[in-house]
């Protein structure tokens, strides 16, 4: 693979196969590319307005003045990737079917070029002031197809592949197999976070997979300098992170810009347009709730508010590790070992976060480990007592103790699907009797703090009179630790950010 630099304009990648690069690649800034065979040529996709690709065509002109643009490939439906197509009013345009459906229903530039104080997010107020949205007039692509085809550009041959519904609902990538060569469209994205528009964020992993199962070396982005496949593999493990995040957090109960602000993003901070994030997790939202919510266009108008409190600092930082550590002497046993290098499911990990916090009192976390250490060591069986903190952590909208106790749920023996369903509470059909009495016990406690007469039957007959009141001890603690968690803004300890729930 030849180094490319990273510079405004038209590039060689390959023999006869360019790239034209618009630095930086954030919003409205995207790359095209050019494939060509004697005089024939084939453009990937037109640009975000008629300047930009004016100056496009030009840069064309001034490196191949014996070329004409007879194909034209629109990668997917996104206006920074079609709406120059009316300079090439005599191209065969070719885009696939979902992709023609959503452009021909675009209507975005009018209000980009509208005169006028409308109301838009600071992104959006941005791009009117740095692009020139009028003059557009959207010339809509005059051939389709769905799954793959193969398009003739002189001697050479160029696949087209379908992956949508991925970043939007027709993505295509445009693969050049004599060059070694993909034209990725908005599948990929360097150096910022890209947006999920449609998903399943499923397919756009799958689609990452056939990118890394071609016969490829070079590899433009839709937005981003040329790459190549480690590029590739680091984008899919992005949208990895944000689908376990996202489906954890909803799990979690937890709002989704809430979710959004909590993500940890380790590997991946120095990234641009981070106020995407929100519309990422929103994606996977929208796809869990099944039901189109919440709405892209309402997160659009929250993107503000996701800025001014991304990634909030902790109300009161987790102390230092070795700080902690210092409190093992008041302790004994394995009490004691939580304070140095963990105990139990938790051997060899940090101090948690959470004991980081309240050491911020230490007569206060000193009281607190030996009724930590003994409700999870009690009489109650540990796989009831996950479920009862799980559900626990749901109700309280904990995604720190949810994130925490999907893990040591799915180690005490909890299915996935029984911790997927653990939001849906006890009158879902699929709970044995004794996990809904279990499920109903945490919602009574948690809605008037008292079990009705049924479900003090119900548990007295399945358990002893100690095991019912460590039930009661355990629902109460954790409920008062999310409260701590949730007040001091506690983050997700990094060594499980990552973890696959």
């Amino acid at each position: 693979m030849m180094t490319v630099p990273y510079t405004l304009g038209l590039h060689e990648i390959a023999d006869d196969t360019y790239a034209y690069l618009q630095p930086n690649g954030s919003w409205g800034l995207s790359n095209a590319g050019l494939i060509v065979s004697g005089g024939e040529a084939l453009l990937v996709d037109t640009l975000f307005t008629v300047p930009q690709t004016r100056d496009l065509l030009a840069a064309v002109s001034r490196t191949l003045p014996a070329v004409t643009v007879d194909t034209l490939v629109n990668s997917h439906s996104d206006g920074d990737h079609w709406w120059g197509n009316q300079l090439l009013p005599h191209a065969t345009v070719i885009a696939s079917e979902a992709a023609a459906a959503d452009m021909g229903r675009d209507h975005l530039h009018e209000l980009l070029a509208a005169p006028g104080d409308v109301p838009l997010p600071r992104v959006v107020r941005d791009m009117r002031q740095a692009f020139d949205f009028t003059g557009i007039a959207p010339a809509l692509p005059n051939r389709t197809f769905s799954g793959e085809l193969e398009v003739a550009v002189g001697r050479r041959t160029v696949r087209l592949i379908e992956v949508g519904p991925a970043h939007t609902r027709g993505d295509v990538l445009v693969h050049v197999p004599d060059a070694g060569v993909l034209f990725a469209g908005d599948i990929l994205f360097v150096g910022g976070h890209p947006v999920i528009h449609s998903g399943p964020v499923e397919r756009w992993i799958a689609a990452c997979d056939l990118i890394l199962g071609l016969d490829v070396e070079t590899i433009v982005p839709g937005h981003g300098p040329v790459v190549g496949k480690p590029e590739v593999r680091t984008f899919r493990g992005y949208l990895e992170r944000v689908r376990d995040h996202a489906t954890r957090a909803h799990r979690a109960g937890t709002p989704v810009l809430r979710a959004a602000q909590e993500m940890d993003l380790d590997g991946f901070a120095d990234w641009d347009d981070r106020e995407r994030l929100l519309l990422n997790v929103g994606a996977v939202y929208r796809e869990l709730n099944g039901d189109g919510t919440p709405v892209e266009e309402e997160l659009l108008v929250r993107l503000d508010e996701f800025t001014a409190g991304a990634r909030p600092a902790p109300r009161l930082a987790p102390r230092p590790a070795a700080e902690i550590a210092a409190l093992a002497g008041r302790l004994e046993g394995p009490v004691a070992a939580l304070f140095t290098d963990g105990a139990g499911p938790l051997a060899g990990r940090p101090v948690l976060n959470v004991l980081a916090t309240i050491g911020h009192h230490p007569d206060l976390l000193v009281a607190l480990a030996p009724l930590l250490a003994q409700l999870n060591q009690g009489l109650l069986p540990f796989r009831e007592r996950e479920l009862a903190v799980l559900r626990t952590a749901h109700r309280t909208g904990s995604a720190y103790e949810w994130e925490h106790h999907v893990r040591l749920g799915a180690a005490a023996g909890l299915t996935g699907p029984e911790i997927a369903r653990v939001p849906d509470g006890p009158e879902h059909p699929d709970w044995t009797e004794a996990d809904r009495t279990l499920l109903r016990a945490v919602d009574e406690l948690h809605d008037g703090h008292a079990l009705a007469p049924d479900t003090w039957q119900s548990l007295v007959e399945r358990h002893s009179e100690a095991q019912v009141l460590e039930l009661l001890a355990l629902v109460g603690t954790y409920g008062t630790i999310a409260g701590i968690l949730n007040s001091c803004g506690v983050p997700v300890d990094a060594w499980l950010a990552g973890v696959n729930a």
